[in-house]
């Protein structure tokens, strides 16, 4: 017999074998089992959920996967572990969760937020754009959607179209407190104070206990120059937190533009009093009696300041201001009747002046400032030199 002959009685053999042999049925699940399975799923996904909130990520996608492979079809699950890639700064399987979780349920919303979310983390604004109106399209019960649309409008310059999308989110969901938070920051953002203070006054009326509403309102007083307003809106949030010292800081702030120093002045003493170890106090305390014309005193807190935090960029550009005003009071108004003595301690106060500012350089938000002063600097030095020179 040929081997050819061979391998074709083996493989007809083990046909006929097969088929005598008797079929094996899959036993569908009881519906105590499936219970059983939902259970042991969802409590996986209540531990995963807990460590999660710790941000033990690695032990909470531990939990999640153990959550998916009780039950395949978990929804929050899938959205559970996309939410630890994407803290995991791991944008390839944090979209895949995602993705997977919108295969599962196309209907639910909260899938498309976090892919949405993602995708702005990412830079790729319109991606993120069709994704949320995908999620609103199949799901407009999630506030968040339009609060990500809007933010992307926001982002583009695109204002009447975000403006449009929060007054829809506003009408349809009038207790959800986030949606208002953002609006009255749209508003504020564009400088419309006084729309953000009517948007905000019956706000703070129907959520008395959130008070992030109210210090926009308080913002928004003080940018109005309503300060009696703004400074009654911080008391009413010192009563719910006797014990935040940003709101006696504010009103410290508020007071010294109002020119009432000594009040302002007592309010950051009690900043300091509150919290020695923080610099904020000290840098507010320095500026008020910069503007009084303390110099000493003012040099002495914003030395404090910098104890408390070296890279203090309030306390440097306090400093240039202290050596700045000192220099300019050294060589007075008309140099040529200014001793060379008191000459060249101006000039070494504007250098001490220079170095101070230019410490603070890199903050965004001294930027201008700084820059404006480095010029003051030069020409008030440039003078100098020159009346130095032909003594």
């Amino acid at each position: 017999m040929t081997a050819r002959k061979s391998l074709v009685i083996a493989a007809a053999a083990a046909m006929f074998l097969a088929a005598c042999a008797p079929t094996q049925t899959v036993k569908p699940a009881t519906e105590e089992e499936l219970k059983a399975k939902r259970e042991a799923a969802q409590q996986s996904y209540s531990i995963g959920a807990t460590y999660f909130a710790q941000n033990n990520l690695g032990s909470a996608l531990e939990n999640f996967e153990a959550a998916l492979a009780a039950d395949s079809s978990f929804y929050e699950a899938y959205v559970a572990i996309g939410a630890v890639y994407k803290k995991m700064r791991d944008p390839v399987q944090s979209e895949d969760y995602f993705r997977r979780a919108v295969a599962v349920d196309p209907k639910q919303a909260k899938a498309y937020e976090g892919l949405g979310d993602l995708f702005v983390e990412m830079g790729k604004t319109d991606d993120a754009l069709a994704v949320y109106q995908q999620g609103l399209a199949n799901d407009s019960s999630l506030v968040d959607l339009y609060n990500g649309v809007a933010e992307i409008f926001v982002k583009r310059n695109e204002m009447g179209r975000a403006d449009s999308i929060f007054r829809i989110a506003m009408a349809r969901f009038p207790d959800d407190v986030s949606v208002q938070r953002l609006w009255a920051e749209f508003l504020i953002k564009q400088s419309r104070f006084q729309d953000a203070v009517n948007a905000l006054k019956p706000l703070v009326v129907r959520f008395p206990t959130v008070e992030v509403l109210r210090e926009k309102l308080a913002v928004s007083y003080v940018e109005l120059k309503q300060y009696a307003e703004a400074l009654a809106q911080f008391d009413t949030l010192l009563v719910s937190s006797p014990g935040k010292t940003y709101y006696l800081l504010q009103q410290g702030v508020i007071l010294a533009r109002q020119g009432k120093t000594r009040q302002a002045t007592e309010k950051f003493d009690a900043v300091i009093r509150a919290d020695s170890t923080k610099p904020d106090g000290y840098d507010y305390k320095g500026e008020v009696q910069v503007q009084q014309g303390s110099l000493d005193a003012a040099e002495s807190n914003f030395r404090k300041a910098l104890i408390r935090d070296a890279g203090n960029a309030q306390a440097n550009v306090g400093l240039g201001d202290v050596y700045r005003k000192r220099a300019d009071g050294q060589r007075g108004t008309d140099l040529t009747k200014t001793s060379t003595s008191k000459l060249r301690a101006a000039k070494a106060a504007y250098e001490q002046a220079r170095a101070f500012y230019q410490k603070a350089a890199g903050n965004a938000a001294y930027e201008s400032y700084v820059r404006s002063q480095a010029d003051y600097i030069n020409r008030a030095v440039e003078a100098v030199d020159k009346e130095l020179f032909i003594r």
